[in-house]
């Protein structure tokens, strides 16, 4: 069941996930920052459940520290000393609170993408870009598919090994065998994809869509409101208020009424898909 912004047009779905994954990259603000965190977190726990659960716990919590204590044990900048090692280095504030914005960062955007890949499919995609960029949206659409097809592709093939008895053979062997497996078997498929794409007539102008994506009143409410939220963003980057010193001291930019506007517009943005999903949910729940 597919839940109420996933329902929506995919001209919406592309340019919220499009500004929200541009803001978490160029946002070093921690106020912004920790407002992109905590929505893609909850928005990625939301669709995914416990799978972003588990790989939060597994991948992208120790990813976070691991960056956090890189970069404080090699990075020596800042003037406010925490500690100095026996080797003479110090360890600053600047460096720690650093280290941990960048960690943040990447686990915003890896949540966000998270997000992206359940909401805009491929049919979606290229509903949107088949008509006048099919070879690069066809190549797009191909390319973000690769990764969890040749994970599910390399299972078979393992459990096929295993049931001929082959997976007691030495490891690299049965590596290099298994590699050749699914090489040989996503180059076979790709050039079946190609010759059907083409059979069916992809990239001809008149041809039509399979899918059908009507715009509603909702739809260009979102589309706007989402337009105006970037444009209060955007202010916020002439403005300088997105941006935070890190060397050779953590300074921020000074609050203004302004700056409470920026952060409440920015969780309005981050935190929309989740917002309409949860009351969407409600009204169905009382319609019961």
């Amino acid at each position: 069941m597919q839940t109420a912004f996933q329902n929506c047009h995919p001209a919406v779905n592309f340019l919220f996930f499009i500004s929200v994954i541009v803001y978490g990259m160029f946002f070093f603000h921690p106020v912004l920052l920790g407002i992109a965190f905590a929505s893609s977190l909850a928005y990625s726990l939301y669709l995914c459940g416990r799978k972003t659960a588990k790989m939060f716990v597994c991948f992208l919590l120790p990813t976070l520290l691991f960056v956090t204590v890189l970069n404080t044990l090699f990075a020596h900048y800042g003037v406010t000393t925490l500690y100095v090692l026996p080797s003479g280095n110090r360890i600053t504030l600047e460096a720690l609170v650093y280290g941990l914005v960048t960690g943040g960062m990447v686990a915003t955007v890896f949540l966000w993408f998270t997000c992206y890949n359940r909401v805009v499919t491929t049919d979606k995609f290229l509903y949107l870009f088949g008509k006048r960029l099919p070879t690069a949206a066809m190549l797009v659409s191909m390319t973000l598919r690769f990764v969890p097809l040749f994970a599910k592709r390399l299972q078979k093939i393992r459990q096929a090994q295993r049931g001929i008895g082959n997976a007691g053979e030495g490891k690299i062997k049965n590596a290099v065998h298994s590699l050749s497996i699914l090489t040989t078997w996503s180059l076979e498929n790709a050039i079946c994809t190609a010759d059907s794409m083409k059979s069916r007539g992809y990239g001809l102008r008149r041809r039509t869509s399979y899918s059908r994506y009507p715009k509603t009143v909702r739809d260009l409410v979102l589309f706007a409101a989402i337009l105006g939220l970037d444009a209060v963003m955007l202010t916020g980057v002439l403005l300088k208020q997105t941006k935070a010193v890190y060397n050779p001291i953590f300074s921020l930019p000074p609050v203004t009424a302004f700056s409470y506007i920026l952060f409440v517009c920015y969780a309005a943005l981050c935190f929309l898909p989740l917002a309409l999903d949860l009351s969407e949910e409600r009204k169905w729940n009382r319609s019961l």
